[in-house]
């Protein structure tokens, strides 16, 4: 009889302490999901030239570095077209964990389209001329982010 009930306390003093270790677990998951914000970085994506600075000031060098080049090699292009263009068209780049940059899409309208049907093979050159950077990071953890690019296309006749 003594030997049952040692047996009995024995298995439910195992099935409590299983069943604290599992609760300490869930816990420690809980309190990571309300730290992580995945809708941001801890770092934004950035060039070498830029790796330096820090917070705002490392994001405004990463603008204007890349606003910078766009410029660039836009002035080298001669685009001609039949009649004057006013508009602005949108760059959605991807930097993917690599630092590796593509053009995931051009947002322009279909006066720009029919106007300028070189400018979509002209803009993936550009992009593909960008030096690579470092990508943005969460929690130190390298992660693929989205960047729009305006840009303002003014042609005259």
């Amino acid at each position: 009889m003594i030997r049952r009930v040692f047996i009995f306390v024995i298995m439910l003093s195992s099935c409590y302490s299983c069943n604290y270790f599992s609760n300490d677990g869930k816990q420690t998951k809980q309190k990571l999901d309300t730290i992580v914000d995945f809708t941001t970085v801890s770092q934004s994506p950035s060039f070498k030239n830029c790796e330096e600075l820090l917070d705002d000031d490392k994001t405004n060098c990463f603008r204007n570095s890349i606003r910078k080049h766009f410029t660039e090699k836009l002035k080298e292009t001669q685009f001609s077209s039949d009649a004057e263009i006013s508009e602005t068209v949108v760059l959605i780049l991807r930097i993917n964990n690599k630092g590796k940059v593509s053009l995931k899409e051009v947002e322009s309208s279909n006066v720009i389209q029919e106007k300028l049907p070189d400018l979509l093979a002209v803009l993936n050159k550009i992009v593909s001329e960008l030096p690579q950077l470092t990508p943005a990071s969460k929690i130190g953890i390298p992660v693929t982010t989205e960047y729009q690019l305006p840009i303002k296309i003014k042609t005259t006749e």
